[in-house]
């Protein structure tokens, strides 16, 4: 295959264009990046597949501005309650206060407005080519350059396309593979999956309700989410958005998933709480829930994240989150490396990093799926009981990154806040105020009390963040929260990378120079990222 000078060489080349590919393009081509985009899939998937994001995933979004716009389609997730086998409840996750992020801690979200938003904003990035009906069929790289081939896709009915014969061929410097579970792009790479041994059948369902009164109504009575882990048959329901609300529910042994397929047949399991004459059915679909992890998120220059990288249950709602979270690690080291700041090596700490975390993710989704999917009614009495004598602890919150860029002062895991999510508040000054994000940008972020010097202008563009608002160029710590970290922490200043996770602190300032120093060690051309020793055995 050859190609002349006019063929366009792009940055990245990213195939699958649902919120995980729409927000890593959109994060690329905020830096600058030329990025082509291919989606076998002709128009946006009109339904809704994931609920709900937290407070993480909603400080990403923040930085593309596309939640304000969400109006109604969003709402902010108060509790999240489980219900034993006599109804009652064993357990309840309070979500009533502001989280780390500067947010309410999870929102509940309709999938189809997000991602408009997000393909809206990448229609108006200049150096965006989006190439939808297009089927990736091969992948290979030669010299540093790798070329796809993707044939042109036509809908048959049905939801089901075929492939025309119609051929493109692209050329970029990395593909990422964010097109799902059956990822074409994983398996064209040879990179293998690990089962993690959860596999259920659930019938899902998305109702939406022309009488918003009905929806409210309703859902002041439901609550916001809840998992009735009833061993005669384990469901859940969880608002979608303002006014449609979602049901789901496990099939149990021997029973047909053709035995759900028609609307009547949803009906009958909507009837103790919704019927024909109070709303409508947007979807229904049989799936099997499980639970997989790749082996390695990157091959050469291929890349994987979502869930071409990792699929879980969705008992703790942190599929989309987790891809939301590749995409922001990958999109800030992908900058680095394409304008030759860091060496390539840098993007082997995409696997170091949030295979771990995902990994750590899917073991917390799984083990609740379990205690949802209890069908033994014994069992499930003593699953109750242990829950509500406080036997059985809540499960632990989002991990934080245990390797990869963070600091390690005298080579020690010492620093008690590095791999840790940073935490963001309200500044002002003069006229500016608002969350740092906002008031600062983005990137690299240094905060310190009482003013430190980031060292030398370089190409990591590291923004300091002062809370003394007696310093030429500090800020007011409008909300407190800022300096309540640094106090909780012990620490003078806090280095925060741009996919918002903290690389290390200082306790002093003079600690600072030595805090930057290991940063740009780390991340400069010429300096290989500390790979541990199991991720250079995977």
């Amino acid at each position: 295959m050859r190609f002349d000078e006019a063929t366009p060489l792009y940055d990245v080349i990213v195939v699958g264009y649902g919120p995980v590919g729409q927000v890593l393009t959109n994060l690329l081509a905020q830096d600058g990046h030329r990025v082509a985009v291919i989606e076998r899939q002709p128009e946006l998937y009109p339904r809704p597949r994931a609920v709900h994001f937290d407070h993480e995933i909603r400080r990403v979004l923040d930085r593309l501005g596309v939640v304000a716009g969400l109006g109604d389609d969003v709402v902010e997730l108060r509790s999240y309650e489980w219900r034993g086998a006599d109804g009652e409840l064993i357990l309840e996750l309070k979500n009533d206060t502001i989280a780390a992020s500067g947010h309410a801690f999870s929102h509940l979200f309709y999938q189809p407005a997000l991602e408009r938003a997000l393909h809206e904003r990448a229609l108006r990035a200049p150096s965006v080519d989006l190439m939808r009906g297009w089927e990736t069929v091969s992948v290979a790289e030669t010299d540093g350059i790798v070329t796809v081939t993707a044939e042109r896709t036509r809908p048959i009915g049905a939801g089901e396309l075929e492939l025309t014969g119609e051929r493109i061929h692209l050329r970029g410097r990395y593909v990422v593979g964010a097109d799902g579970a059956n990822s074409r792009i994983r398996a064209l790479s040879g990179i293998g999956e690990v089962d993690l041994g959860f596999s259920e059948h659930w019938l899902v369902v998305d109702v939406g309700f022309p009488d918003h009164q009905v929806a409210e109504r309703l859902f002041d009575r439901l609550g916001d989410s809840c998992q009735w882990c009833d061993p005669r048959r384990p469901h859940m329901s969880v608002r979608v958005g303002r006014h449609r609300r979602r049901w789901e529910f496990m099939l149990l042994p021997g029973e047909d998933p053709a035995e759900f397929a028609t609307d009547e047949a949803v009906w009958r399991m909507l009837e103790p709480w919704v019927g024909p004459a109070d709303a409508t059915l947007e979807r229904h679909v049989v799936y099997r829930f499980a639970a997989r992890l790749a082996e390695r998120m990157r091959l050469g220059a291929t890349l994987l994240v979502g869930d071409a990288a990792h699929v879980m249950p969705p008992f703790m709602g942190q599929g989309l989150c987790s891809g939301v979270r590749d995409a922001a690690n990958l999109a800030w080291k992908l900058d680095l490396v394409l304008r030759g700041v860091s060496d390539a090596a840098l993007l082997d700490t995409l696997t170091e990093e949030r295979y771990e975390q995902n990994l750590r993710t899917i073991e917390v989704s799984v083990r609740m799926g379990r205690v949802s999917c209890t069908l033994d009614p014994a069992a499930a009495r003593g699953r109750d009981e242990a829950f509500r004598t406080g036997r059985v602890p809540p499960p632990e919150p989002m991990p934080g990154l245990r390797g990869g860029i963070r600091h390690r002062p005298a080579g020690t895991d010492s620093d008690p806040l590095a791999g840790t999510l940073a935490v963001q508040g309200l500044i002002g000054r003069d006229d500016r105020r608002g969350l740092a994000d906002a008031v600062v940008g983005d990137g690299f972020c240094l905060i310190s009390r009482h003013g430190v010097d980031p060292g030398p202008a370089d190409a990591l563009g590291i923004r300091p963040l002062c809370l003394d608002p007696a310093h030429p160029d500090g800020y007011t710590d409008l909300d407190g929260r800022l300096t309540a970290w640094l106090d909780a922490s012990g620490a003078e200043a806090v280095l925060v990378r741009p996919d918002f996770y903290v690389f290390g602190c200082a306790p002093t300032a003079a600690d600072v120079p030595a805090l930057l120093a290991d940063l740009r060690d780390q991340v400069l051309t010429g300096r290989k990222s500390p790979i541990s020793p199991q991720m250079e055995a995977r």
